[in-house]
Parts: structure tokens; sequence; C-alpha cells
């Protein structure tokens, strides 16, 4: 249970229901007795009443935010009594008092704002299962509303790589793809990924308001970045394998970003952002603006935002690259939301969410002083619309059809002069689905009410990509037929006094996936949720997941590599071949996970959660490009399977003839006689990948210095290991350069008292080894601290009313990444892996929002 200034409370309120007049009515003595308290609330939503309320008051009020952020409270401005102040910011929502002593208020869910008359309760549906109410039993990190405003991030894709199960390596802005030597990890498109546990963007699954969004076309993984960062209501990262529950690429879990709906108001925000050294200075402007009755919401969100370059001459660190060489891209991203829902009567709704984002790109190459500049730019539209019809059966059956049409495109524009290399590449990719869930009680045990959801659907996939003047064009698609099933059992009734085994619950859902290019996949899971005593929680899941080949993967231009044999590892003279790209021939990746955890959340103990999850996923012929070092090739044993000696004259032609791009990147022409080793690089199905780890967490709130103070900490060691083919060892990859690190970790604190509010946050990334230099080097640590100050001014003065300041500071002490060796063997002057640390230095920004 966490307090009003920290709203991570949502899934635990929705689990009973209890009627309001009851609740008030056994309050009542209480309230008789309480005192009355002055107070001045302006007219808001009911949450922003609520947090006036606590403020002004004295108390710790705890309350589902979403559910409280709807309506508008008319003027509270004088003195009342808890039950008289509480009854007119309650009265437009669907909250209830569900507990009260002298210090503490708990709210929780009644009635949904769209639900009819003829709904007596509604149990919300959290990600990682499709059942009303039902507790999750996998591990679920919430990021609130209130997180994202205390970290002082401007975009989503920065909220999402801070987090500690995170790994900010792949496809994100900053990741140096000339520099990186990892080609798993190399970011192209500057695009914003979710990453969970390292094993790529696409072994992660990502929802926009619980529905599929189209891969972007370069990685065939979801980009948020266009998604408004003003609009999140929330984020839900479920760090289990989820594929009984959502199908293919739910490996290494499930991030549902779930945006505002019931907002009432408007508001409009500008944020100027510049960094201390120069370079990367940021713009962001902002405009949300809602408004909803009893039976309807209409909710808009616009978003423009510029971020400047930064190149290698900004900073010292890289005072020996060429000087244009780009550290940070150059983007342009505007962005807007619509999400609407009307009921029509006690029986029928439709809610509508549509996203249309637009971000541009561009940066630039140079591997060394001496080589011209190379440029790269992308464009890159998309949008995601969904519409979902709601209707209630009897016996409290709800009836869900969804459509979802959503799509990407990438435009880019590559020049190598020092090559004599242009490519204009356009890709697309499209995704349309229709899903049918039932969900309901079918049955009842003495233990209590089973639970389940039922459903099934179709989802169609295409996939466009052409090199202008080669012949690497690709049209591809794919339909997917799918039923799915869940329940969720009571094993034994809810008991507080029954010491040892307060509740004992079990979930069982399985999924079955019909490919029209890989046949049937079947996916189960088991999921277990025991309460020995109050306040402790302990959970546990085993599951199965599936991940078809993405299109790129398969189909993406297959192309032929010159090199100097050198720079991979070899003699000093001659070249080597090596291929890369796309392999039609990939077989379906499959998984196995295993999560237990602890929650203990202590009633001894004002607001504290502490939390531990170890996790362990087994992942065969996951698709991987074998070579993950191309410094160490001819050098590092492991690599000997994929490397040819002295190949013939014709084996080389036949490679040429495979071929749809050759890239000349030695010091000197094609020669077949030069040609010392030939390599295969293309995508391939590795033997195995093996993740485990813990996770940990910890939460607590404390009345200091006439304020609130709250404290968090989040941690994640990891444990990453891969085997290519079973005849060579398994070779450790996390805690190396471009991997996931062993452990990241990310703790502060936030101070509130009245409108002020201080927040200040360390970031951790641990040692790692720099394996792309013999001996291996050690790379250390890394701890950055952000820092923000915000004021919300009292309302009711004409001018600064609903007006809010805020200063933040990301990398307050303008920490310079750690030293590595290896990346500097490609790009000149750059010495620091930029998958786990930044050469942005300290940032400063400043935000002005004002609300109506």
């Amino acid at each position: 249970m966490t307090s009003v200034t920290n709203r991570n409370y949502h899934s635990s309120v929705s689990l009973a229901a209890i009627a309001l007049a009851a609740a008030l009515v056994c309050a009542a003595p209480a309230y008789a007795q309480a005192p009355k308290y002055k107070l001045d609330i302006p007219s808001e939503s009911a949450a922003k009443a609520l947090n006036d309320f606590a403020q002004q008051a004295g108390l710790q009020i705890l309350f589902p935010y979403e559910a409280a952020d709807v309506g508008r409270v008319p003027a509270i401005k004088g003195e009342y009594t808890l039950e008289e102040a509480l009854k007119l910011i309650l009265a437009g929502t669907n909250l209830e008092v569900a507990r009260q002593d002298e210090k503490t208020i708990s709210l929780r869910v009644v009635k949904s704002p769209l639900a009819g008359a003829g709904d007596e309760a509604v149990e919300v549906i959290v990600t990682g299962t499709h059942i009303r109410g039902g507790n999750p039993t996998s591990p679920v990190h919430t990021v609130t509303r209130k997180d994202i405003e205390q970290s002082g991030y401007s975009q989503i894709g920065d909220v999402m790589r801070s987090l500690p199960e995170n790994f900010s390596g792949g496809q994100n802005p900053g990741v140096i793809a000339a520099a990186t030597t990892n080609v798993n990890n190399s970011n192209f498109s500057s695009a914003s990924t979710v990453n969970l546990r390292g094993l790529g963007s696409d072994a992660t699954l990502v929802l926009l308001n619980g529905h599929r969004m189209a891969a972007d076309g370069h990685f065939q993984a979801s980009d948020i970045s266009g998604v408004p960062l003003g609009a999140v209501q929330r984020v839900e990262v479920v760090t289990d394998g989820a594929s009984a529950i959502y199908g293919s690429d739910a490996v290494a879990g499930v991030t549902n970003i779930v945006l505002r709906r019931n907002y009432s108001g408007t508001e409009i925000s500008g944020r100027v952002g510049v960094t201390a050294e120069g370079g990367g200075s940021e713009q962001t402007w902002s405009l949300l603006s809602g408004v909803n009755s009893s039976n309807s919401y209409l909710f808009a969100s616009f978003e423009m935002s510029r971020q400047g370059e930064v190149t290698a001459a900004d900073r010292e660190v890289t005072a020996s690259a060429p000087p244009t060489y780009s550290l940070m891209p150059y983007m342009k991203r505007a962005s807007a939301f619509i999400g609407a829902g009307h009921t029509f009567n006690d029986y029928l709704s439709v809610t509508f969410d549509g996203l249309v984002n637009e971000r541009k790109t561009h940066y630039t190459v140079q591997y060394s002083s001496t080589s011209p500049e190379s440029v790269i730019a992308f464009a890159t539209p998309s949008y995601s619309t969904a519409v979902t019809f709601d209707a209630r059966l009897p016996r409290d059956w709800k009836l869900h059809l969804t459509g979802v049409a959503s799509g990407s495109r990438n435009s880019n524009y590559i020049r190598y002069p020092a090559f004599g290399i242009t490519l204009n590449n356009i890709t697309k990719n499209t995704l349309r689905s229709l899903e049918l869930t039932a969900d309901g009680v079918a049955f009842s045990l003495p233990s209590g009410p089973v639970k389940v959801a039922v459903g099934g659907g179709r989802r169609e996939e295409a996939f466009v990509r052409g090199y202008a003047g080669t012949s690497g064009y690709q049209d591809r698609s794919r339909t997917v037929d799918y039923l799915y099933g869940e329940a969720h059992a009571p094993l034994v009734a809810r008991s507080d006094t029954r010491t040892g085994l307060h509740a004992l619950e079990l979930n069982l859902s399985a999924r079955v996936e019909d490919y029209s290019d890989f046949g049937q996949s079947r996916n189960p899971r088991v999921g277990l949720r025991y309460v020995p005593v109050e306040g402790v929680i302990v959970r546990s899941t085993w599951g199965k997941s599936f991940k078809a080949p993405t299109f790129l993967q398969m189909y993406n231009a297959k192309s032929l590599v010159l090199r100097d044999a050198a720079f991979v590892g070899g003699p000093a003279t001659g070249t080597i071949l090596m291929t890369q790209g796309g392999n039609p021939d990939l077989k379906p990746e499959r998984s196995e996970s295993v999560t237990f955890g602890v929650e203990y959340q202590p009633a001894q103990i004002d607001s504290l959660t502490l939390g531990a999850t170890w996790f362990k996923i087994d992942y065969t012929d996951r698709v991987v490009v074998p070579i993950s070092n191309i410094t160490a090739i001819l050098s590092d044993p492991i690599y000997a399977p994929f490397v040819k000696y002295n190949p013939t004259v014709a084996e080389q032609n036949a490679a040429m003839a495979e071929a749809d791009l050759f890239y000349n990147f030695a010091s000197g022409p094609y020669d077949p006689a030069g040609v010392i080793a030939f390599i295969r690089s293309a995508n391939t199905n590795a033997a195995a990948q093996t993740v485990s780890g813990v996770d940990v967490s910890y939460r607590q709130g404390f009345d200091w210095a006439e304020g609130r103070l709250n404290l968090f900490a989040n941690g994640s060691w990891v444990k990453l290991e891969q085997q290519t083919i079973s005849t060579v060892p398994s070779q450790e990859l996390s805690g190396t350069i471009f991997n996931v690190p062993d452990f990241k970790a990310r703790g502060g604190l936030s101070w509130q008292r009245g409108g002020l509010t201080v927040n200040a946050i360390a970031n951790y990334v641990s040692a790692s080894r720099d394996t792309g230099v013999l001996p291996e080097y050690r790379i250390a640590s890394w701890t950055t601290v952000d820092a923000n100050v915000g004021y919300v001014f009292e309302r009711g003065q004409a001018l600064t009313s609903g007006l809010k300041i805020s200063l933040a500071a990301s990398n307050l002490f303008d920490k310079a990444p750690p030293y590595a060796k290896s990346p500097g063997l490609v790009g000149q002057g750059i010495t620091f892996d930029s998958t786990n640390a930044s050469a942005m230095g300290r940032q400063i920004s400043l935000t002005v929002t004002k609300a109506w």
C-alpha cells in the first residue's frame, strides 16, 4: 500500500467492493468525533482534490489514482469534517472508504466511470491476466504517474531505460552503432525500445492500452518513442514469460503503457533543456485536454519535441574522435493521442484509442579523422488505433470485441562516401487483428468463485522492404489464428484469522496459435499465489513461451562485407569476407520460464513494501547474429565453427552471387587471392540462451520535517549465457561490454511539503569486462545522480492558479562514462560502452505547466 504521494496502489484496491452507504455508516462515529478542518480546495479533479485535502488536513489518503482522476469537484472552502469533505470529493467518482484510522484513510473502487446504472462493482484487469479482479501471480513492476513526474525525464524511452530490469542497449538513442562491435546491440534508427533482461527488443512484447503495436521496420520491435509522456497514466512491466496470455514475443516479459482516459480539464506544458558541455539542447511542448461525464469521456494529447545533436567535438571524453562524429543524433518528433469512450446503456459501451506519430532523425559517422563523413537519416511515421466494444452479459459475464490497426514506415538514407555507397531504403510493417474475449465466473467452490476468461482471434502481419537499385526487395505476410483460456481459482478460502494459510490461489492458462508459415504452437502457464499471514504474499509461475522469427530476421537483405583481417583479430595482411543479413530457413524460438517471489507489506510499519523475485528463462533456438564481437572473430576460438580459412575463388563467387549488397570496408580493392577467411554471420538459431537472476525492491514513506518523505530502491542481478552451437562451450554475456550488466540499480527519495517537492535519485551500473581486447580490460562501474525540484502554486490566484514549475538535472555531478578500449578500435576516440553509459553529461531542464 502506498501513500497519496505514491499512487502505485491501483491493482490492490480492486479486489473487493462494499456498499458505500455501509462504509459511511460504519465510519460515522469516528467522523462525529473528528475535528473540523479549514480547507481551501479549488475546483479540480477528484484526484487533485484528494491530494490537496490530504496536505491541508495532515492525513494520509491511499487511493487508486486513475479511478480518482475523473470529473471536477466543486470548490471547497471553509471548515469541514472528514465525512463532509469526502462526501463532496467522492460524489462523482467510483470510490468508497475501505479502511480508516486517525491518520490514514484507504479508498477503493466501487463502480467504473463507464459502467451502467445496473453495475454494482467493477474489477480491473492488470497486465499479465485476462481476468477481472484476478490477483497477479507474475511479478509486476508498476511505474506510476507520480514516478514519471519525479523522474525529471521528458521521454517515455528515458523512463524505461532507467528501470533496472531493462537494458539500454540495442535500438535506443545514444547507442553508437559504428562503435558498437556487438552487432546484436547496435542502434540504427534512434528509436526507443524496451529490452528486458538484455534478451533483445524483439523478445519483449509492448502493448499500448493492452493492444499490440506494429513493429518498427528497421528492427522488428515496437518503437515507444512516439508515445507522448504527458498522456501516460502508468506503465506495467511483467517480467515473466507470458505467451500463454498474449502470444508470440512475450518471452522476456510484457510492457503495457496505459494512457490517460478519464482526465478533466486542460493542461499546457513547455520544457527547455541544455547540457553543461554544449549540444543536445531540448524543447518539448505538450497540450492535454479532456472532458467526461457519467457515460462518456474524450481525451486528447499533443506533443512536439526536438533534441539537438551532440558531436564528439562537444565532449572532452571524445576529444580525440573526429569532431563531427554523432554521440547523440538530432531528433524531431510530433505525436497525437485521442481516447474516447461512450456507454450506450446498461449493457453496451465502446472505447477508442488512436495514436499517430512522426519521428525524424539524422546523425554522422566518421570512423577516423582521415575517412570521409558518413550520413544516416531516418523518417518514421507510425500509427496505432484500437476500438473495443464491451457488452455486459447475464451473471456478470462480459464480452469484449477489439479491433486493432497499426503500422509503421521507415524511410532511410545512408551515404558512405568512404566506400562509394549510397542507399535508399523503405521498410513498412502493418498489423491488423480482431479478438473476442469473454470473462466471468464459471462456477463457485466452497473456497470462492472460479473466474475464467476465454477468447480467440486472428492477427495479420505484413512486411515490405526494398533497397533502391538492388534485388533485395521483399513483400511478405503471415496470419495467426489463436485461441486461449485462463482460469483463476481460490484453492483455500481467504481468512484473516487463520495463521499460516490466509489464502491460496491458482491460475491456469493456455494458448494455441496457428501460424500460416510456422504451424502451431501450444503454450501453457501455471501460477500460484500464497498468503501465509497478513502482509506477506508468496507467488510463483511456470510457463512456456513462443516467438516466431521476425520478417527482418528472415528476409533482411543478404550482404557480403569485405574487411581487413587485422580488424577482426587476424594478421596484419590479408582480408576476410563475411556474410550478414536474413535467413529464410530460421526456426521458431521457444522458452521456458520460472519465477518465485515474495512481497512484504507489514501493517505495523507505515507504508513499507519489500519485494524480491528470482527468475530463470531457458531460451532455445534463439535467433542471434552468431558473431557478437566483430573485432575478435579470428582471435577467439568460440567463433571457429563460423570461420572457413582459405576459401576458393568458386566459393567466393557463390557468396557474391547470393548477396543482395556488397560492402568494401577494407583498406584496398577486393582481390580474391587476398581473402584469407570466409565468415558466416547471418542470422541463425542459437543452441541455447539462458538468463537468471534476482530483482529486489523497497518503498516506504515517513512524516518528516512537516512534510512527507518517500524512499524507494530497485535492483536487478542478471546472469545471461549463450551457446551458439552444441559443439562450443557456453559463453557468459552479462557483465561484458555491450551486454546487460551483472547488476543495475536505481534508488532515491522524494520529499513533499505543501506545493514543494524535492527529488534525488541515484543510478548505478556495475563494472564489466571489455572482451573486445586481449587481455580483457575491466570497465569501471558508473553511478550518476538525478535531481529535480518542483513547486505547485496555490489555487485561487489569477495568474499562478494551476501553475507548476520544475527544475531538473540528469547526471547532476557530470559523471563521465567509464573508459573502455575496444570501441575505439572501430570508432576513433569512442572509448566507452554506449549501451551502459552516456557521454551526454549534465543535462538541466526547466518545465512550466499550466492547468485549468
